[in-house]
């Protein structure tokens, strides 16, 4: 799987689950099955983000991939509303597993999770849970920071943190994630924590800040970022931060 997802904070706690195995009656000594579960989030009415239980869309299916390496995906399809389901009949190998909300004809996609990798144990089912926000994504971006022209560093201008505003194309609806550190996102990709509503086009702009959460330096505004798919990333690339 390609996308970015969020991972930290949505995905199930895969070192509990690896440790816990019930016994299947499976006529095949050769296979095992998963046991899936699932929890849809989303934001409150106002758009904090406490997490608060999530509706399946209207004719819905949660589609379950398992892939082993090089090979092609093993998938099921089960309905959203169940909040769980089987995927029978696994051949016995470690998988990465995820999952995806579309219409029954599983064409739209609405959300994807987070990958967790599992091992399926031969004659026994192996229970694996996803949390995923369904109309909520996140941004992803690296910096560089510049200086009359010339590149800096976080620690040479004292930036503290990184604030990725997110507003609401032709509105005045904004969404700020101003927790990261400057340094974490010059040597690495970071994803946002802010959950921002999906199917709208947002203007984004990067600011570094200092100790007191002021900007010292503002990219250019970042125009049409489309997040349309829940709990996915969009990548914003490698950003230019222009220090004051």
């Amino acid at each position: 799987m390609k996308n970015l997802v969020l991972s930290a904070m949505l995905v199930g706690a895969a070192s509990q689950l690896a440790g816990c195995i019930i016994v299947a009656d499976d006529t095949d000594p050769t296979t095992g099955d998963l046991d899936v579960g699932w929890t849809l989030a989303s934001s409150d009415i106002n758009n904090n983000n406490a997490l608060i239980a999530g509706q399946c869309p209207t004719d819905n299916t949660i589609v379950v991939h398992a892939e082993r390496a090089g090979d092609t995906p093993y998938t099921s399809k089960l309905t959203c509303t169940d909040g769980a389901g089987p995927f029978l009949d696994l051949p016995a190998d470690t998988y990465t597993i995820w999952l995806e909300v579309t219409d029954v004809s599983g064409v739209v996609k609405y959300a994807m999770s987070a990958e967790q990798t599992i091992t399926v144990t031969a004659g026994a089912v192996t229970p694996i849970d996803f949390s995923l926000f369904v109309d909520r994504a996140f941004f992803a971006a690296r910096w560089n920071l510049t200086r009359q022209g010339a590149p800096t560093t976080c620690a040479a201008v004292s930036a503290d943190k990184v604030s990725i505003l997110a507003t609401e194309a032709g509105g005045s609806l904004g969404f700020d994630d101003d927790l990261t550190p400057c340094a974490a996102g010059e040597a690495n990709q970071i994803i946002t924590t802010t959950p921002v509503p999906v199917g709208r086009a947002y203007t984004v702009v990067v600011a570094a800040l200092n100790a007191a959460g002021l900007s010292i330096g503002d990219s250019a505004p970042i125009t049409n970022r489309q997040l349309s798919i829940g709990n996915t990333a969009l990548d914003l690339q490698t950003v230019t931060i222009p220090i004051r």
